[in-house]
């Protein structure tokens, strides 16, 4: 099995050249054999209509002359002539003397055949399509080689003859070959030279491909930065270093952010545990009174929990990204769902003395996972009402649109800075709070309450995005495929 590109390139390119010059060479020789037919079938006609002309004079008595002495008047050396009456027997021929001159090369002698001398076996086709047709034209083989004859009736008074003319294709059949040798001599010469030029043309085609390869191979984890060299945009080399560079520069930011996950990961694990050891340390220290332990045991679990929250969302986050986030499918109704989650962070929104608004704008029904779909809600409730302002008013609104069930979570804060905007789906990302001091605490999150709603929408075959951020307040607008 071939598997150099070089010599594949070479040998399609061999074989294609192969195929035309071999067809070319074929049409050639096809129309030079043809055309030398029809140049001999013309000539034989030419000579057949004069020597006719001829005997049909000396039958009608207008000349004395011996058959013999016609065909010599015909001046066509070359040429075989036979005439034959409707009994196929010989009239006139000089075939002995042609035939004798074409096969040792003497001068012409008219040789007269006797009236008995039988039809030649070779020529009864030709003259039985004559007969019937009134001229035919064929091609024989003999000892001397391939012959052209062709045959015409000729109508006399009170009588039919048939006159047949051959003439002997020597020449054409020396420069026929000769065309034949010289075509089997330049196709496999031309064949071996276009594949040493494939070679030499593919080498030449393929040598930035491997300059390529050399540059990907320099290009490594620690090296994402690099980028292979592009000396032509527009050719197909050159797209391929494009979309190389393009695939280079996303594994380049997966990798950062992948990084950057993991810094973040730890820094925000680091810290609950930190405080789950000083405890227990402080707790083991000395002997404690039973409200002291319960204390710090409950400073433990609460840490804990925290914990178990964020190893839980990064699990959802990387089954996510896997494309193997298990979803129990059910029939929703999203505004029911809707209504249930505002319920659910009314805590939240009694300690921001806010107001959580849902508004049923149409019925939405899709099929999707509930305990998911709903989390994803809470989430994005959660977000408004953090980021939103004290004594503000968050709306839930639940529609369709274009085969789409919609929910929109609409809150009254300041907004989310423009250079901000595009890092606000990154994981651990926690933009500036805008509550005042006076807040009501209620607690920071880990940074990936939007991650996780996005990738719960897309598991879901949905979209969550950011419709607006302005002084007036935000709006993110979730998509998912309506069941209707």
């Amino acid at each position: 099995m071939i598997r150099s590109i070089r010599v594949k390139l070479a040998l399609w390119y061999a074989g294609t050249l192969a195929a035309g010059i071999t067809a070319l060479g074929w049409f050639t020789y096809s129309y030079v054999a043809r055309e030398t037919t029809a140049q001999t079938d013309q000539e034989l006609a030419n000579v057949t209509s004069a020597f006719a002309q001829l005997w049909r004079a000396s039958v009608a008595g207008r000349t004395t002359r011996r058959p013999e002495e016609i065909i010599s008047e015909a001046r066509a050396e070359n040429f075989e002539f036979v005439v034959f009456d409707e009994t196929q027997r010989e009239i006139a021929s000089n075939t002995r003397s042609v035939r004798l001159r074409r096969s040792q090369r003497a001068a012409p002698v008219a040789t007269p055949h006797p009236d008995s001398l039988l039809l030649r076996p070779d020529l009864a086709p030709l003259f039985r399509q004559a007969g019937a047709a009134g001229e035919a034209f064929t091609t024989l083989t003999g000892p001397l080689g391939q012959e052209r004859a062709y045959a015409v009736l000729i109508n006399l008074p009170g009588r039919r003859e048939i006159v047949a003319v051959i003439r002997g294709m020597e020449a054409e059949m020396v420069m026929l070959q000769s065309l034949r040798s010289s075509l089997l001599w330049a196709i496999p010469i031309g064949l071996v030279g276009a594949f040493a030029g494939g070679i030499f043309l593919a080498g030449r085609a393929l040598s930035p491909i491997g300059e390529m390869a050399s540059q990907a191979e320099r290009i490594g984890a620690r090296t994402l930065h690099e980028r292979l060299r592009v000396a032509n945009p527009g050719d197909e080399l050159g797209q391929l270093s494009a979309a190389v560079n393009h695939v280079v520069g996303r594994l380049e930011t997966a990798f950062e952010q992948q990084r950057r996950f993991m810094a973040e990961a730890s820094h925000e694990l680091r810290t609950p545990i930190a405080v789950v050891r000083g405890e227990a340390d402080l707790a083991l220290g000395r002997d404690r009174s039973a409200a002291e332990y319960r204390e710090a045991l409950s400073v433990i679990g609460a840490e804990s929990r925290r914990m178990t929250r964020v190893v839980e969302d990064l699990f959802l986050l990387a089954r996510a990204d896997a494309g193997q986030l298990h979803l129990a499918l059910t029939d929703i109704e999203l505004a029911d769902l809707a209504t249930a989650s505002c319920r659910t962070v009314q805590t939240l929104a009694t300690a921001r003395r806010a107001t959580v608004v849902p508004i049923i704008e149409s019925a939405a029904r899709l099929k999707g996972d509930e305990g998911l779909i709903g989390r994803t809600i809470v989430n994005l409730l959660d977000n408004a009402l953090k980021y939103g302002r004290v004594r503000g008013t968050v709306e839930v609104a639940v529609g369709r649109r274009d085969g789409s069930a919609t929910l929109a979570v609409r809150d009254d804060g300041p907004g989310i800075p423009a250079e901000l905007q595009a890092r606000i789906f990154d994981r651990f990302y926690r933009g500036p709070s805008a509550r005042t001091d006076d807040d009501a605490g209620t607690g920071g999150g880990a940074g990936l309450g939007l991650a996780i709603a996005k990738g719960i929408a897309e598991a879901h075959g949905g979209t969550l995005r950011l419709v607006r951020s302005d002084p007036t307040g935000t709006e993110f607008l979730l998509e998912l495929p309506s069941a209707d």
